[in-house]
């Protein structure tokens, strides 16, 4: 009798997690009536990790492999049992005993384990004749706890993650540097900023909070993602100047590191940073939560989701948060309100229909855009000088009335369908528009703090609209199996200004700064922005092809063929930006790999603020070389990567004169490691090594000066101690940032600092409610320390020690 064998990795563990998410199954018998799994039943004997599928709707027998295959069971049964039965689609965070019950239903079939802990699957009326496997038993309802992708069980690692014009990929077998930060990780740490959510990766460089002024530093390898396509929500273009959007509408955010033209298009070698929408919930969710800090900012949010209809065929999700108060500058406050809606119509069992969502608008007062070091203090010379040293994050050094707003609006609509088992097709659209309202000033200041201020008042408006259609399947040919991703985007993004004004205001001293009044009467909406100064439009085709050759050897070919086309500059031109990479598996718990990628991106633009303000140059070209390996356990990743990066330079010279001149050149190692100790450890440990020079400038003085701005070390760690016997947890976190360089020419430099956070987390029941008591202080020495801007000499102030304390309770 010919027999289906599918196995992986073998799937066992021994922490008391698992055995506490044993009461989350579904029950086995899933339904009055429906078969149930022998295996599912008897997992209790056994530990499982609750795990992330998504396996699509088709013939049960691909189905069973993939779920073999993507949980690492040793599954084995006669290809006759399964030959014209069907699956639903499977996605969503289950057990994988959960999983295979899912798939087994209304089939007629039932799940064994044998003796050998090896899978079998029998038809019901044989189920009495086990032949060494265990009996049928009961079916038990037992209670839910969540330990699913990027929890704390699995020292908040993420197994997958959507890699554009890849799909969906698992991490370890990607051929890039590729990070997730998952929604428990962002609500243990409290993080309400980009800049506080990615401060365990020491690839992503040290910038501010959203409380004072526009996020702007926030940089990954040491460059700064595009302005135009750098940052996207469910994969989709949003144009934006600032990392600013409210992380509380979103599950998790991905960061793709370095060149990304292959997989999203063009755009600076920086990364991008996909936020992913909180989407429908299977199980009803109903969450409310406020937060205080120790500031007088206080916040409440609410979170709720969950499935209704005759076949729960309609889901929903709903995310509000509303924040208002102090802020830690003194004199400071901040305002800010969003709120996100996610629906989604299961049509059929193979068609679905999703539509979304956004908005959201912040204020903060009291902050400031640049502090520029120079020799006199005067205003406008923007000559680096020695920089005065580190002051206390909590003093205000701009006027009180200054104000930074962003509102951030959107909708997004996507189709997916389901041809047959290995073939996809989707039709997504998404419109974003983000307003930013400047009513902030520079501070320009020599070494002993005498200052000159200008400030200046205007507001943009970005509108960004893109339609993508794609399909991805999968196929034979001979020995190769193939993973096909194709498809066809168009993308506008246009950009509108207001009049600007621009003033200078009283200077003095920052040991006790002047506070002048406002000169403008009010600051300039964002609706005020309607002079129409740049539209670029994107038409991109792109298409990969992942050959598996054997179970151990990938080979990903890709290409992007796009055109820009920019109506103001009248730029219009094609490229072919490829990407090549293999992944080599020699264990199963282990993949090496190599790749390269090209990137093309558009020329710089002088900024407003330049002596050549408004100059637009030519494209740059970056190339991307990349050696790495990736490592799984059951609770433990790892990863080591070597990187080489060239792009054209810009820089702005002491004549504040902006210019593309020569290359620049990253490279670097990094390091990380997450990993579970026990019952009661957890441990998160990143390094990042990075050489980034300029060569080939016409100036060879610069030749071989380090890029300013960025550190050549940064050093991150995190740690979580489970107090024996109490729900009681410990954190604890450490980062380092070397030195960086504020002058093209190196003459200057910003020092070292250690950055070191603690927190608790509580988890208890309020009248039956399971409810979370969070505390969190970051900066805990109160360190004062400067944030530098990657290209740039500018400075801001670091955020002094802040202390959170919230709670969540789920009723």
């Amino acid at each position: 009798m010919p027999v289906t064998r599918v196995s992986s990795s073998s799937f066992s563990s021994s922490s008391p997690f698992a055995r506490r998410a044993l009461s989350v199954m579904l029950s086995a018998l899933l339904g009055g009536g429906a078969v149930q799994s022998a295996w599912a039943q008897s997992a209790a004997t056994r530990d499982e990790r609750v795990q992330h599928f998504r396996i699509p709707a088709g013939s049960l027998g691909s189905s069973l492999a993939r779920l073999a295959l993507d949980a690492g069971l040793n599954l084995s049964f006669d290809p006759a049992l399964t030959a014209g039965r069907e699956s639903a689609a499977l996605e969503g965070d289950f057990m994988p005993s959960t999983a295979l019950a899912i798939l087994l239903k209304g089939s007629g079939l039932v799940a064994f384990s044998r003796n050998d802990g090896s899978i079998n699957l029998r038809k019901q009326e044989e189920a009495g004749a086990g032949g060494g496997a265990e009996p049928v038993l009961k079916a038990v309802t037992v209670v839910a706890t969540n330990l699913g992708e990027g929890g704390e069980a699995r020292a908040y690692s993420s197994s997958s993650a959507r890699l554009g014009a890849l799909g969906e990929k698992a991490l370890k077998d990607t051929p890039y540097s590729l990070e997730v930060f998952s929604r428990d990780l962002i609500d243990n740490k409290q993080a309400q900023s980009l800049a506080e959510a990615t401060k365990g990766d020491a690839s992503i460089a040290l910038s501010g909070s959203n409380l004072t002024g526009e996020n702007n530093a926030f940089a990954v390898r040491g460059i700064a993602p595009d302005f135009y396509t750098g940052q996207r929500i469910d994969g989709m273009a949003t144009r934006s100047r600032a990392a600013d959007l409210p992380l509380e509408n979103f599950d998790r955010v991905e960061i793709l590191k370095g060149a990304s033209a292959f997989q999203y298009g063009f755009g600076a070698p920086g990364g991008v940073v996909n936020y992913v929408l909180k989407r429908p919930t299977e199980e009803t969710l109903r969450r409310i939560g406020t937060q205080v800090m120790d500031s007088g900012l206080l916040g409440v949010q609410g979170d709720f989701g969950g499935r209704f209809g005759a076949e729960r065929q309609l889901g929903y999700r709903v995310a509000a948060v509303r924040e208002e108060g102090d802020t830690y500058i003194k004199g400071g406050r901040s305002k800010r309100e969003s709120a996100s809606l996610a629906a989604d119509w299961r049509i059929r069992q193979d068609l679905t229909w999703r539509a979304d969502m956004l908005v959201a608008q912040h204020a903060r007062y009291g902050g400031y855009w640049a502090l520029v070091p120079n020799a006199n203090g005067v205003a406008n010379n923007y000559t680096a000088a020695s920089p005065l040293s580190p002051i206390d994050g909590s003093r205000r050094l701009a006027p009180s009335f200054t104000r930074y707003g962003s509102v951030h609006q959107g909708w997004g609509t996507d189709l997916g369908w389901q041809l047959n088992p290995d073939w996809r097709a989707e039709l997504a659209y998404r419109r974003a528009i983000n307003g930013r309202e400047f009513n902030a000033p520079a501070i320009f200041t020599d070494a002993q703090g005498n200052y000159s201020m200008r400030i200046w008042n205007y507001a943009n408006r970005f509108e960004s609209n893109q339609t993508q259609a794609s399909v991805q399947g999968r196929f034979a040919t001979g020995l190769l199996r193939h993973e096909l991703v194709a498809g066809y985007s168009m993308t506008s993004t246009t950009s509108f200004n207001s009049p600007t004004q621009s003033s200078l205001l009283a200077g003095g001293s920052l040991s006790n700064p002047a506070d002048p009044g406002n000169p403008y009467s009010s600051h300039v909406s964002y609706h005020d922005a309607r002079t129409e100064y740049d539209k670029v439009f994107r038409r991109e085709l792109f298409a990969s092809d992942t050959l598996h050759a054997g179970d151990a050897v990938d080979f990903i070919l890709g290409a992007r063929h796009g055109r820009l086309e920019d109506r103001y500059t009248g730029y219009d031109r094609a490229a072919l930006t490829p990407s090549v990479a293999a992944v080599y598996r020699p264990l199963a718990w282990l993949s090496t790999y190599a790749s390269y990628v090209e990137a093309l991106e558009e020329g710089g633009t002088a900024p407003t603020t330049a002596a050549n303000a408004g100059q637009v140059f030519d494209p740059l070209k970056s190339t991307q070389h990349e050696l790495g390996l990736k490592a799984e356990g059951r609770d433990w990743t790892a990863n080591a990567s070597v990187f080489r990066l060239q792009r054209g330079l810009t820089m702005t010279s002491s004549t504040n004169v902006y210019s593309q001149d020569g290359e620049a050149h990253y490279q670097g190692v990094e390091l990380g490691l997450k990993t579970r100790l026990g019952r009661q450890w957890l441990l998160g440990s990143t390094a990042m090594w990075l050489d980034a020079k300029a060569q080939k400038t016409s100036s060879s003085a610069l030749d071989g000066k380090h890029i300013q701005g960025v550190a050549r070390t940064q050093l991150s760690q995190y740690a979580e101690y489970r107090v024996s016997g109490l729900p009681l947890t410990l954190t604890a976190g450490a980062r380092y940032i070397g030195k960086r360089p504020i002058d093209a020419a190196n003459n200057w430099s910003v020092g070292a600092v250690t950055l070191f956070d603690a927190g608790a987390r509580y988890e208890t029941e309020l009248q039956g409610y399971p409810t979370v008591f969070r505390l969190n202080v970051d900066n805990l020495a109160n360190k004062a320390y400067w944030i530098t801007i990657p290209t740039y000499s500018y400075l801001q102030q670091g955020a002094p020690r802040t202390v959170k304390l919230s709670m969540q309770l789920d009723f």
